[in-house]
Order: C-alpha cells, then structure tokens, then sequence
C-alpha cells in the first residue's frame, strides 16, 4: 500500500476507516485554507508520524479533506485548477524524494504505472546482469540498491533526451531520476480525479463550495501572481540578454535569427520575458516584428488574430484567464527546453569555447566542471557553473529562470541592492 500523504489516492484505499472522513462544513474552509497557506509561504511538509494513532487520523483527515475542497473548487474555475495541479504536484515530488524508503517510492511508482511497467531493485538485478558492459558504462553498480526499472513508454521525456540507459524496453536508472515521471503521472492522475469531481456535486455541496470558492480564487489569484516575484518592471531586463540564462540566450537567438519556435519553446520565452517585466503590448510588437510566419500579415491582423490570442492567453486576458507564471528548471528539463537537458556536451564546448576564447587555467578548470555536471545530469548545477564563469561570482543551482536573470541583474548592478531594499521596505 503506498503512504496515506499520497492525496490522489481514494478514501477506501487509505489506512484509517472511512467513518473519519465525516466532513464538518464549519471546520472545512479553515482547513483549506491552512493548505492554501502553507503553499503560499513554500512550506513542504508530511503528516505527522506521531505515535498517537488520534494525531494521525487527524492528520491525515485534515490532508484528504483540505485537499478535497481545493479539488472541488477547482473543478469549475480554471484558475483555481492549474494553480492546484502545479502546487500539489511540487508538494508531491518533494514528499516522493524524502520518503524514507526505496520501497515507497517503488511501491508509487506501481500504482501509477501499473505493477506490470516497473521494477525495483532486486528484481531488476535479477533480470539483467550487472557485469554487462553496458552497466558498467553506466556506473549502475554503484546505484545498485537505489535503481528502479520503468517501462519506456511511461518516461518517454527520459528516453527522448537519452538521459537513461535504456534495456529491452526498460527505462533502469536511480529511484530519485525518476521523480519528476512520476510527478508527471501524478498530475495527470489529479486532472483526470477534478474533472470526476464536478459530475458528483450534489446541489447542497456545490452551495458550500460557492461560499468559499470566490474567497479562495482571489487568494490563489494574488498567490499565483506575486509567488516570489520580484519588482523587476522598472529595469526593462527583457532588454538585456546579457542575464539570459543560457536556455532563455538559445531561444532568444533562434527567434531573432531564424524567426521561428515550436510552441512550447514561444510559450518558454514568451512567460519569461511576461516576468521580466516585458508588457503585453511590448510583447506583441516582439513576435510580429521577429517571427517569419507573420510575413505578410498587417500588425492588426496578427493582434486580431491566434497569434495575438496566444499572446494574450499568457498574460491571463483570453481563454481560461489564468496569470501563468514563467516555468522553474524542474519543468523546463523535462517539458520545456533546457541547454544542459537537451544539448550535446559537445555542442556545449564548442560554444563556451567560442565564449572564452584562450582560458586561463582557472577557466579551462571551470569549463570541464560544467561539463561534467552536464555529462552527470545536473542541469542546474552546470546552469551555476555557467553563471560563475561569466559573473565570476557564487551562485546555487539554478531552480528558476528568472533567480538567474535577478542575480545576474544585481551582480552586474543593473538592479542597485539598496535601492531594491528601499523599494521593498517602502512596500511594508
């Protein structure tokens, strides 16, 4: 049985009886609103494993039951639903990746799967031979108790970018690369569960959700557009490529080059050049001015038409009015573009060296630090080798997009750190 933190999971698959489960209509929107609360200040967290069986219960009647409400008032207000997916599947991940045991994630990974689509550990021992030389390119001996086997066709991202070994049809690498496949299933599995949920409200529960629905929709609303923003619309940083980090430089460059994105990439640029302060007006004039497909085709025409539709969806103006935010690194490794995920350690070198030309010692050592992070996997660790290279300062491994373009817009004083004080204390 996979643990009771798992919220997707149906109320007869949890361990406490169903008889807890009465739900108080007066206790139910403050417990909500705890779990919107605890989203808004980032805070991760599992139920209790207190000794006490009654703390438990609550605990975990408090999860399925906050949980529950933020469902409901998601399954008819668009906003409220892609902010809950995105919330509860970053809460998802980080609970899958400090789980205390292997065993749990494997176990997980079955039930979104299927049993007949993963393996664990001893099982894939069993099946392959960890003296094949293919596993020893690999370095899977020493991953031996930690790796886990998915069927291809449940990671395909994975198998795309090669970023696995791949045997039989079977995906083998560290329980932990695979969370973010397994975060994927359980979005999915959370889309599928809201859209059930609005078929199953009787008229008594539709009324108790409306009271708290419009309350909770402004909130997620503020939430979603503030979460760790910085006020960045008096810099013009979409002027300045110099901060790009390098996946935001390669798109840049092919859009002013070759005039043309596929949509997910236009939609990767577009939201982050939206959060560096870029307005929607602006924004228009960039693709009609830049993209090749508008060749022909009168500035009205575009803005009139599904190009500026598009354009206008970003900013939460068409469509389902949602105020997207600019994708962190986690989505963009594995459903966006990212030059460390998805670019050749070769193509890589030839640009840095193209970058800086005749390195020193310390820059030659810097260079084949970030590329063995690429060759290791970690994208956002070579995303801050790169930035230390070009800033010649400190930096963490990059988890957003626009953390390194605030950084390097400070380092480089283009943002002056006091004066952002002074903004920031004026505001309390």
């Amino acid at each position: 049985m996979i643990p009771d933190w798992v919220v997707i999971k149906r109320l007869n698959e949890v361990s406490i009886s169903r008889e807890k489960f009465q739900i108080d209509m007066e206790s139910w929107p403050r417990i909500a609103r705890e779990r919107v609360n605890k989203f808004i200040q980032d805070v991760r967290w599992y139920p209790s494993h207190s000794a006490s069986r009654g703390s438990y219960e609550q605990e975990i009647y408090e999860e399925f039951a906050g949980h529950g409400l933020l469902r409901l008032a998601a399954a008819d207000n668009t906003r409220i639903f892609g902010w809950l997916i995105e919330q509860e599947g970053d809460l998802f991940e980080w609970r899958y990746l400090h789980a205390k045991t292997i065993q749990e994630k494997v176990a997980i990974a079955k039930y979104f799967f299927g049993e007949d689509k993963v393996i664990g550990p001893r099982e894939l021992w069993a099946r392959f031979k960890i003296d094949n030389k293919y596993f020893k390119d690999f370095k899977m001996g020493n991953k031996r108790t930690g790796a886990m086997g998915l069927h291809f066709t449940c990671v395909p991202k994975i198998v795309s970018i090669r970023s696995a070994l791949l045997r039989d049809g079977w995906v083998l690498s560290t329980v932990n690369d695979f969370s973010n496949g397994v975060k994927i299933a359980f979005e999915e599995t959370l889309r599928r569960r809201i859209k059930e949920t609005i078929t199953r409200l009787d008229p008594a529960t539709r009324e108790a959700v409306k009271k708290v629905q419009d309350d909770l929709g402004r909130l997620i609303k503020s939430v979603a557009s503030a979460k760790g923003k910085v006020d960045l619309e008096d810099y013009n940083l979409y002027n300045r490529q110099d901060i790009f980090p390098q996946c935001m430089l390669d798109l840049y460059n092919i859009i002013m080059s070759k005039g043309h994105l596929n949509h997910t990439e236009r939609f990767q640029l577009g939201l982050y050049l939206k959060r560096l302060g870029m307005s929607v007006d602006e924004q228009l004039h960039f693709w009609y001015n830049n993209a090749v497909d508008n060749t022909g085709m009168a500035y009205e025409q575009f803005a009139r038409g599904n190009p500026g539709y598009i354009i206008r969806h970003m900013y939460g103006m068409e469509g389902g009015e949602i105020d997207y935010n600019a994708p962190a690194c986690n989505k963009l490794q594995f459903e966006y573009y990212c030059t460390f995920m998805h670019q050749a350690v070769e193509v890589i070198d030839k640009r840095l060296r193209n970058e800086f030309k005749n390195p020193s010692n310390k820059t030659e050592n810097a260079i084949r630090l970030l590329e063995s992070k690429v060759v290791d996997n970690k994208p956002s660790e070579a995303c801050a080798a790169l930035f230390s290279l070009r800033y010649n300062r400190g930096c963490r491994p990059v988890v957003h997009p626009i953390s390194y373009s605030t950084w390097a817009a400070k380092v480089k004083k283009i943002i002056d750190l006091s004066e952002q004080a002074k903004k920031e204390g004026n505001k309390k």
